[in-house]
Parts: structure tokens; sequence; C-alpha cells
């Protein structure tokens, strides 16, 4: 099966779960009501979907294993530090392409948040925070880029951020996503675990779940300063990633 066919495969499959979810929710009442009294419960459900039964067909169809599709090795300390250090500089960049877009688009992940209350904490911060980070990142970092290995890493990492951006449908996410998921899949490409994906995602929409919370929703920053701030951190974070490069380059060579 040729690249494009697995990565058409892997979108199809995960499509197909979010369609069959939306399906029981119509049709299944009960499911329906469960869900409308906490809508970050249908967020988990939706990306473990992505998971199961997606990543198990596309393994038995394209006879792989996981160990073939999931880059599983260990992330270390050093490389966990690196990662934390980057979701700090990159962190500005996110807020500034999300403000931008925002001119133009409602902000999808502002009207996500405003509906958090003190009874549905909890599954906000797992349908927002921890169930993409993990379902995302096995899905996009781990089957769809294994399966553009061979086209290079410069073609593979922004056809990855594409794809991820695109998976969105939301005209106000797509800018931020793509380039979050071509810093993820480099990450990926570089330490060869979805662990580094897995941590930087997750910390991610953290931040941001943390900064809604806590800002005044009629409070915002200007786009100057945050540009500022965006090319300063972002300038700091090529220091930061090529130290982080020859690091995991260094590591392969030891071994």
């Amino acid at each position: 099966m040729t690249r494009i066919r697995r990565v058409l495969l892997m979108m199809s499959l995960m499509i197909a779960g979010s369609a069959a979810w939306f399906a029981a929710k119509a049709f299944i009442p009960s499911i329906g009501g469960v869900l409308q009294a906490n809508v970050f419960i249908d967020y988990s459900f939706m990306e473990l979907l992505y998971i199961f039964p997606a990543l198990p067909l596309y393994m038995i169809i394209t006879r792989q294993k996981p160990t073939d599709v999931i880059p599983l090795a260990p992330l270390g300390w050093k490389n966990a530090g690196f990662i934390v250090i980057m979701a700090v500089l990159t962190d500005p960049v996110l807020k500034l392409l999300s403000a931008f877009t925002s001119l133009f688009y409602p902000n999808a992940a502002a009207e996500i948040t405003s509906g958090i209350t003190a009874y549905n904490m909890p599954a906000a911060f797992i349908g927002i925070t921890i169930a993409p980070a993990i379902a995302e990142e096995i899905c996009i970092r781990g089957a769809v880029l294994s399966a553009l290995r061979g086209i290079g890493v410069k073609r593979a990492v922004i056809v990855n951020g594409i794809i991820f951006g695109l998976m969105h449908l939301n005209p106000q996410q797509i800018p931020y996503a793509m380039f979050m998921g071509i810093i993820f899949a480099l990450y990926v490409v570089y330490t060869h675990s979805v662990f580094s994906s897995m941590l930087a995602h997750f910390l991610a929409n953290a931040s941001s779940l943390v900064l809604s919370l806590l800002m005044p929703r009629d409070r915002s920053i200007s786009l100057s300063v945050l540009l500022t701030a965006a090319l300063v951190s972002f300038l700091c974070f090529l220091i930061v990633f090529k130290r982080f490069r020859s690091y995991n380059l260094g590591r392969i060579l030891s071994d």
C-alpha cells in the first residue's frame, strides 16, 4: 500500500469513528442526554474513537505491528526538559496566530472554555488537555507520520502539520494547529518518541485552558505586543531547538 493510501486510510477510519459517534448521539437518546449535561465527556469520547477502533483496523489492514506505527522510544528527562522549555517559547506564537485569526472568525477555543464550571472542570481538563494529547498524537504523529516515512523529513513534517491543521475543520484554529503539527512532528522525528509530542500537546492545551480561566473575557492583548513577544520567543526557540536536535542526533550516533 502506498504512503498516500495509508494516510487516507487512517484519516478515513478516524472520520468514520467520529461519524459513528454522531450517529449514536442522534439515534440513542440516553447517550445524547448524558452528553448534553457535560459536553466535555463528549469531547473525550470523540478523541478515544480516533484510536479505537480506527488504529487497530488500520494496523490489521496495513499488516503492521504497533511498533511499526507508533514510535515508543523512551523520552528521557533531558528531552522532557527541552520539550517544556520549547513549549513555553512557542506559546506566544500560538497566541499570536490565534489572536490574528480571531479577527476574522469566532475563537472556537474561547467558546469552549466559556462553558467550564466548577462542576465540569475535571471533565473539561480531561477532554481539552489529556484526551487530545494522547489520541491525536498516537494517530497523527504516530500512524500518519509513520506512513509518510521516505518522503524526507521536511516534506513529512509539513504534510503532517497541514493534515493536523485541516482536521480541526475550523478556519480560526487551522493556522496555529498547522504550526503546532509541524513542531510536534519535528519532536517525534528527532526523539523517535510520540511521548515528546504528547507532552508538548498537553502543555499547549493546558496553557490555553489556564489562561482562558484566569484572563477576564473582555480583556485582550494587542497584536503588536503579541507580535513582539512571538518574534523574541521564536528566536529563542530556534536556539533551544538546535541544541535539542544536536542532543538527539548525538544519541543516535552513540547507539
